[in-house]
C-alpha cells in the first residue's frame, strides 16, 4: 500500500481531520487558522518525498504535474495491477513509464476509493486563500477510466504521494 500523507506532514497517522493536522489551530477566540508552512514546500522540511529519501528528492510541484499531465497521450495510459495494486501506468515522452498505485485518500479514519481513485499531493498550495493561509493545495487524480487531471484538496486530507529528483 502506497504511504497516505496530510499536505506538509511527514507521518502516517489513524486519523486525518481538523484535530490531527499539525498546521491548524483554534485560537483563544476559537477562530481557526491554518499555520503558513511555505507556498511551496519541495525540499523543505514539511516535504515529505525529501525528508523520507534525502538527497534531491522531493514532491512534484504543481507545474510538474501539469507537465505529466500534458505530455501523457491519455489513449496510451491505461490500468492495470502491478504486484497485486490497481492503478495507472502512464507513458512518457521518452518512452518510459510510471505506475501510479490508487491508493485513494483518507478522511478520520476512512480509506476511500482506493483501488479505483488516485490522488497525489504537489508541493505547491493552491493559490488563491480561503483563510489567513492556504488552506488548499494542488493534487494530481485520476480514476478508473484512466483520465488524468490537475486538481485541490483541504491540506487535512491523507493523500499520495509521488518523489521526483529532476
Amino acid at each position: 500500500m502506497e504511504d497516505i500523507i496530510a499536505w506538509g506532514e511527514t507521518e502516517e497517522k489513524s486519523d486525518y481531520d481538523w484535530g490531527t493536522y499539525k498546521y491548524y489551530y483554534y485560537d483563544s477566540n476559537g477562530t481557526s487558522h491554518f499555520i503558513h508552512i511555505g507556498d511551496d514546500i519541495a525540499g523543505t522540511q514539511y516535504d515529505v518525498a525529501h525528508v523520507k529519501w534525502g538527497g534531491s528528492w522531493r514532491m512534484p510541484t504543481s507545474d510538474q504535474i501539469k507537465e505529466l499531465i500534458d505530455n501523457v497521450v491519455y489513449w496510451n495510459t491505461y490500468w492495470t495491477t502491478q504486484n497485486g495494486v490497481d492503478g495507472l501506468l502512464v507513458p512518457g515522452p521518452n518512452g518510459g513509464t510510471i505506475f501510479l498505485p490508487a491508493a485513494g485518500a483518507r478522511w478520520n479514519d476512512y480509506l476511500e476509493n482506493e483501488g479505483e481513485f488516485g490522488y497525489y499531493w504537489s508541493s505547491s498550495l493552491y493559490p488563491y486563500y480561503y483563510e489567513d493561509y492556504a488552506s488548499i493545495a494542488y493534487r494530481l487524480d485520476f480514476y478508473h477510466g484512466g483520465a488524468m487531471g490537475r486538481g485541490d484538496d483541504c491540506r487535512i486530507f491523507g493523500l499520495s504521494v509521488r518523489a521526483v529528483c529532476p
